[in-house]
This record gives C-alpha cells, sequence and structure tokens, in this order.
C-alpha cells in the first residue's frame, strides 16, 4: 500500500529533520521515526475508510430525523435509500479491522460532526448525487461511481478534511490523495459475487519494506561519504552552497545508486527529480540531475557500480 515514492519523501522528511536540528543520527534512531511516519499514514489509509462509513451514517441520520417529524410528508415516510444501501459502505464496514475500530470510536471521526455534516450538504447539491438517485436502476458500477466521486470531487480537496488531519498528525502530510487513490482502486476490484472488502497490506511486499530500512539507515551511515563525493563532483560550487534540501535528495540518491545493486539508475534518478520539483527551488532539479549524472558516471568508470 505505501508506495516507494511516499517512502522516499517521507525519508527526505526524517533524514532533513535531523540535520537540520543537527541532533545525534544513528541508524536506529532514524529508522523508528522513518516506521513511525508509515504507521501512521497507514492509521489515516484505515481512517479514510471510517469517514466515508460516517459519511452513510449521517445520510441514514437524516433520513430517520425526517421520518419523526412532527408531520411528515409521504416522501419522509417513504425515503430514497439507494444511497445508504449503497454495497460498498456495506463491504467497508465488514471488514475486520474497520468494524474494530468503529466499534472502538478510534479514527472514525465521531468528533467530526460539523466536517460530516459539511460533506453531506455538498454531496447532496452535487449533481452526481442528484443523477444517481434519481436513476431507478441499481448497480454495482454505479455504486463505485458515486463513491468515486465524492472521494475526487469531495474530499480530496476538502480544506476541513485537510486542517484535520494536520491537526491530527504531523505526519500526515502530502499523502492524503494517494491514500484515497488506493481506496478508489480497492472499491473498483471488490468482487460482484461475494461484496468482500479488504484492506491493503502496509508494504506491498517484503522488498518495499526492506527498501525503506535501507534507504534512511544507510544514508544516515554515509553521511559524510556522500557530502565528500558530492564535493568532488562540483566544479564551481562549494558544497556550502548547495541548497540544504538539495543535498539531503542528493545523499538519498546516493543511497539508491550505491547501496541498491537492483534499482535502475533511470527509476533512481527519475523519482528524486520528480521529488525537487515538487518540494525544492525552480532551478534545483537540473541541478540535481547533473550532479547525479556525473557521480554515476564516474563512479562507474571507476569500477565502483555496476548499473
Amino acid at each position: 500500500m505505501i508506495s516507494r515514492r511516499l517512502v522516499r519523501i517521507k525519508a527526505m522528511h526524517i533524514y532533513y529533520s535531523y540535520l537540520q536540528n543537527n541532533d545525534d543520527i544513528n541508524s536506529q534512531k532514524v529508522w523508528n521515526n522513518l516506521e513511525q511516519s508509515l504507521n501512521k499514514s497507514y492509521e489515516l489509509y484505515i481512517s479514510l475508510h471510517c469517514l466515508l462509513i460516517q459519511i452513510c451514517d449521517y445520510a441514514y441520520d437524516r433520513i430517520e430525523i425526517k421520518k419523526n417529524k412532527y408531520l411528515p410528508t409521504q416522501e419522509d415516510l417513504k425515503p430514497n435509500t439507494k444511497f445508504i444501501d449503497n454495497f460498498i459502505f456495506e463491504s467497508i464496514r465488514k471488514e475486520k479491522t474497520i468494524k474494530k475500530i468503529l466499534a472502538n470510536n478510534k479514527y472514525n471521526w465521531s468528533d467530526c460532526n460539523e466536517i460530516i455534516k459539511d460533506i453531506w450538504n455538498k454531496i447532496e447539491k452535487s449533481e452526481f448525487y442528484q443523477s444517481y438517485m434519481n436513476n431507478s436502476d441499481f448497480n454495482q458500477k454505479d455504486d463505485v461511481k458515486i463513491i468515486n466521486s465524492i472521494i475526487n470531487e469531495i474530499i480530496i480537496n476538502n480544506e476541513r478534511i485537510d486542517e484535520y488531519i494536520e491537526e491530527k498528525s504531523v505526519f500526515w502530510n502530502d499523502e492524503l490523495e494517494f491514500l484515497l487513490g488506493n481506496i478508489i482502486n480497492s472499491i473498483g476490484k471488490i468482487k460482484n459475487n461475494d461484496n468482500v472488502y479488504s484492506l491493503l497490506p502496509i508494504f506491498k511486499n517484503e522488498d518495499d519494506e526492506i527498501f525503506a530500512r535501507e534507504l534512511i539507515t544507510k544514508c544516515v551511515a554515509h553521511t559524510i561519504a556522500y557530502d565528500e563525493i558530492i564535493s568532488a563532483s562540483l566544479k564551481k560550487w562549494e558544497l556550502e552552497r548547495i541548497a540544504f534540501l538539495d543535498n539531503i535528495i542528493l545523499h538519498l540518491a546516493l543511497t539508491e545508486i550505491i547501496e541498491m545493486p537492483d534499482i535502475p539508475i533511470s527509476v533512481t534518478i527519475n523519482e528524486w527529480l520528480d521529488i525537487s520539483k515538487c518540494y525544492s527551488t525552480e532551478k534545483s532539479s537540473k541541478f540535481i540531475n547533473g550532479v547525479l549524472d556525473k557521480i554515476y558516471q564516474d563512479l562507474k568508470n571507476e569500477r565502483k557500480i555496476y548499473k
């Protein structure tokens, strides 16, 4: 579930924090912090499933309130329950981890009535909701489609949700869109015959977990050596003149280039260039690309790497 891109970004944050604060860096300490950050991302992943259930429950409560009005209308007494009967809600609700969390009131948005109310108001006013409710056909394709629309059009760019998750955890930065994308993909894979929903594991496989551990621990172990390699590659620059974050990115990229022979050089460079475009200066990607290319060629010519 946790992609290598997200691992790289979180490793960058952890490594940046330690160097910026001049902490006593050791490999186990930084790995513990990276592991904690990744676990927090998984908690958010679970919590976002609970958010969908809270939206469904809020819709159900609104129906019950209208039924119990002093003078209910015919529509109030015989409401359209298509939304709350959406099979996805029930599939997610039955997943054992989600079920346990909902019962324990943990990460289930039970303290966010105003946020849920705001989301529901936006859903009710949306064209996709009106179209869904007015269609008398009941099929799984439409059920999936409306959940996708809620996620893509209302949840992803919701400032109140961003503020809430930022208050809950400093680790919940940068990953909301990525995690919601995972949920969309999982929802689309629910089988028609059993409606069983399964949470993804935190790592896709053991190799991804090893990658995460080695990226941060080996980078910390070779901090001084990487500074020396970078300094040697600079013609008109001194190491101190490099933007701090660019140096962080160079260190992590060098860890992959030197310490991880199974990762193609093109993958490493492209990944870190993309990250630099999002997090560093406008000219950083070009500078980082030039430095990494020179270091790679030098190491290859010196027969210190073989990829």
